[in-house]
């Protein structure tokens, strides 16, 4: 039983699983309480990037949402973000 717990959270959590729309939604939700990720959102290029790129939101939809509420998580996630954002 163990086993197969362990394969699950290796699966759940592998940096190559697919996220969906309600995680992206989860994560939008959680950053929208952040003023550097409301200050993405209020510049225009940003904007629609979050909005409708592909790569954008699946970057986001990956953050882990449980630590959106820790400051080294954040600026993790916002290196990333600015990295994909500048890829496109």
């Amino acid at each position: 039983m163990g086993i197969i717990l362990d394969l699950l959270s290796i699966f759940v959590n592998s940096p190559f699983r697919k996220v969906n729309e309600s995680d992206i939604g989860r994560n939008i939700k959680e950053l929208k309480k952040h003023q550097w990720f409301r200050n993405y959102l209020n510049e225009e290029k940003h904007r629609e990037l979050i909005i409708h790129n592909k790569d954008v939101r699946q970057v986001i939809g990956k953050f882990k949402s449980e630590k959106l509420d820790r400051d080294y998580y954040q600026e993790k996630c916002q290196k990333k973000l600015k990295k994909v954002s500048l890829k496109n």
